[in-house]
């Protein structure tokens, strides 16, 4: 049948189409059903054989179209995996790089505020410093005015030695612990013949202060063997409305160094001389002194007038 199929195509140069080979087979399959001849039933089991032998070969073909895509997918599944191994691989490497990259930086950039939270902290403390050395510096100013006044008496009188001519008798408080220094004091001070009160400690002083009238200075020593110290009796005197505006000289010792001067002006003082002092620098810091109190006084009185 199958045959006179393809017979009938080169005869006419048209192929059939599989709608017109399905209907030829079963009317082929029907006229062998009616018939009841064995060569009918034979003829019918042949064009089933054909037909399932059709069939297996194109099984066949499929399952090696199929076989052929199958291991065509698997292929490619293989190289993208390899693909996507490497890019995990290159990404991890990357991961790790930029992570050690990040960690880096993050150690630069501790590295890097440490220093500038370190250079904050040397700039705020040479800003004090700075602000003392101002400080400082107008105090040496003033420190050296005084002391060119004071240079000025010591040519005026000095090489005449008549002390007591440059101001007339004060009252001069003199505040140690110890009694040979307030000795010495009061033997530096004897040519000016001035009224010298004497006291071994700030409760003493403190007294004085408050039972006499007229101190022109306060020398006071920055070291007390007991109770109070030198700048504790400079406070004490500084918050008194009577003993306020009395200036007070620090006598201090030269072991202590700069930072004692600097407390002996915090605490209200107007000079300071370190021991063992020249006698003729005393006296003639205790005469401008001495003499500033008269021209206050003075002024005081031709006020009153």
């Amino acid at each position: 049948m199958l045959d006179l199929l393809n017979d009938v195509s080169e005869v006419r140069g048209i192929a059939p189409t599989p709608e017109a080979v399905a209907v030829v087979k079963d009317m082929h399959r029907n006229a062998l059903k009616v018939s009841n001849s064995p060569a009918h039933a034979v003829l019918l089991l042949q064009d089933q054989l054909a037909d399932a032998d059709r069939e297996a070969r194109s099984a066949i073909i499929e399952r090696q179209v199929l076989t052929g895509a199958l291991q065509e997918r698997q292929r490619r599944i293989a190289e993208l995996q390899v693909q996507i191994s490497y890019a995990e691989a290159q990404r991890g490497r990357q991961v790790r790089e930029l992570t050690a990259e990040v960690e880096a930086y993050q150690k630069q950039f501790a590295g890097l505020a440490s220093e500038r939270d370190r250079l904050r902290t040397i700039v705020r403390q040479l800003e004090r410093q700075l602000h003392e050395a101002n400080s400082r510096g107008l105090e040496a100013e003033q420190r050296c005015e005084l002391l060119e006044r004071q240079l000025a008496a010591i040519d005026e009188e000095g090489a005449s030695g008549e002390w007591s001519s440059l101001a007339k008798v004060a009252r001069i408080l003199l505040v140690d612990s110890r009694p040979d220094n307030l000795l010495a004091l009061r033997a530096i001070l004897a040519p000016f013949n001035h009224d010298l009160l004497e006291a071994g400690s700030g409760e003493q002083a403190l007294s004085v202060l408050d039972s006499t009238e007229g101190v022109a200075l306060i020398l006071l020593s920055a070291e007390m063997e007991r109770g109070m110290d030198g700048f504790e009796i400079a406070a004490h005197v500084k918050r008194r409305i009577r003993s306020r505006r009395i200036p007070v000289i620090f006598l201090t010792a030269e072991k202590h160094g700069p930072h004692y001067t600097f407390r002996g002006y915090a605490a209200g003082a107007v000079d300071y001389i370190s021991k063992p002092f020249d006698p003729w620098v005393l006296r003639a810091k205790v005469a401008v002194f001495v003499e500033l109190y008269r021209q206050q006084q003075q002024r005081t009185v031709d006020g009153l007038e």
